[in-house]
């Protein structure tokens, strides 16, 4: 038919802000479970961080029959820690520990990274900190 104009093809504007309200609500339910993810991936690694230290907690209170109490933080320049249970971090932590004895029975410690999360633990028994 040679006198028929053809038809326009494409995607209307009513279209387009369909799809993107569909796309709007996918991903605000996706992101924070992303984030979630994320968090207690970081947890997972302070917690491991913590378990480095109770190593060396252990074998100062089997050798003195108390635990140490110190602070690490390379930023800052406080090196106490090592002194005080014979740890240092792996060369690049910018993680910040906080290791306070609670008598003879217990110890705390507070690890933050350089995110700002941070997780506190009492060991023996790796209990959250109350609050």
């Amino acid at each position: 038919m040679a006198g028929e104009r053809s038809r326009a093809t494409g995607f209307s504007l009513l279209e387009l802000v369909v799809v993107l309200a569909v796309l709007a609500a996918i991903a605000a339910l996706a992101v924070p479970v992303y984030r979630g993810y994320v968090g207690t991936a970081r947890d997972g690694a302070l917690l491991q961080r913590l378990l480095a230290l109770q190593v060396f907690q252990e074998d100062l209170r089997l050798r003195t029959g108390s635990y140490g109490s110190g602070r690490y933080d390379a930023a800052a320049g406080i090196a106490t820690l090592g002194d005080a249970i014979g740890w240092t971090p792996n060369p690049g932590d910018d993680a910040v520990y906080a290791v306070t004895a609670n008598g003879g029975a217990s110890w705390s410690a507070t690890v933050r990274d350089a995110s700002g999360q941070a997780l506190c633990r009492v060991f023996p028994g790796n209990r959250p900190c109350p609050s």
